[in-house]
């Protein structure tokens, strides 16, 4: 059976939510303090995690944070629960981590709601590899052949992917997907480019991988991006919330190809991304920020050679 880690410092909230929760077929295990919360989720590993930011000691954030940063409840889906409805609190639970945001009083269709979408979610994440771990084997491939040029401009575009997912504000778990995705990409375009095929034949070494689930689909969709993609696979974009990891993907893919032809040039392949982004339907607030932040590393380069 599904299980619940309920946290909350106030008893009869506590109470409540098990309750309901309860009802709802789940189990649940409960805590009153935020070191508490850390040393039960580590034990029983729960399924989704509701998490009171006021408490006593450590704030909710902070036990975020933890989990977060833990290899063993990282993947655990973390619900926030607060009385603030600030967009600058939310921004920040999200950027350590948090899933969704819940505002008190708490309407509890709502709660149901949520907990089932990410029942769904984490049932397909439980069964994916670690990505760092896919990172890895892949950074290792690239170097090994991909000619020293080549893996500067690959380097560089995980740089930006992960850049560019900060200052979006994706959560961890999104940027974590779009690092993935971005050495996918170029491990797909050097395999292409070694034995003459297309991309499609290639993405078959992603089959044995259980990720293969949403990193298939995704990599189609971007490859349709520009022609337009069928309704099946836009619905199982929207499924899994992956519009704006295709958009980032997308122009960081022709970023790449563009720096190469260009010679390395940024500037040269800024203004040609840019000529491209006016012309066709590229995502226009993903180009003019990855521009924002291209010039001003090359600012502080300049600054630096001075």
């Amino acid at each position: 059976m599904k299980t619940v880690l309920i946290v909350d410092d106030n008893i009869k909230n506590l109470d409540l939510f098990k309750d309901f929760v309860e009802s709802w077929g789940y189990e649940t295990v409960t805590a009153q303090q935020g070191k508490d919360a850390i040393s039960l989720a580590e034990r029983y590993l729960p399924d989704i995690i509701l998490l009171d930011v006021m408490l006593p000691g450590m704030s909710g954030y902070e036990v975020c944070r933890e989990l977060k940063e833990n290899t063993k409840t990282q993947h655990i889906p973390v619900v926030m629960i607060t009385v603030l409805n600030d967009i600058a609190d939310r921004i920040h639970g999200y950027k350590i981590g948090a899933d969704q945001f819940l505002v008190k009083p708490v309407d509890y269709n709502e709660l149901h709601a949520i907990l089932d979408s990410l029942f769904g979610k984490k049932s397909m994440f439980d069964e994916m590899e670690s990505r760092g771990t896919v990172i890895e084997s892949l950074n290792v491939l690239l170097k090994q052949c991909l000619p020293s040029e080549a893996v500067v401009v690959a380097d560089r575009k995980f740089h930006y992917c992960r850049k560019l997912c900060d200052y979006l504000n994706l959560s961890k778990n999104e940027t974590e997907q779009g690092l993935l995705l971005v050495r996918i990409q170029d491990t797909i375009a050097t395999l292409c480019k070694q034995k003459g095929t297309v991309p499609e034949d290639e993405m078959t070494f992603l089959e044995p991988l259980k990720m293969d689930k949403w990193v298939k689909p995704l990599l189609l969709y971007i490859r349709g991006y520009l022609n337009g993609v069928d309704e099946t696979l836009q619905r199982k974009i929207n499924e899994y919330h992956l519009e704006k990891l295709a958009g980032i993907s997308f122009v960081l893919d022709r970023y790449g190809s563009i720096l190469v032809s260009e010679n390395g040039d940024d500037n040269k392949a800024l203004l040609k991304l840019r000529q491209e982004c006016s012309q066709y339907a590229y995502p226009d607030d993903v180009v003019r920020l990855l521009e924002q932040i291209v010039n001003d590393e090359l600012f502080m380069k300049s600054l630096k050679d001075k």
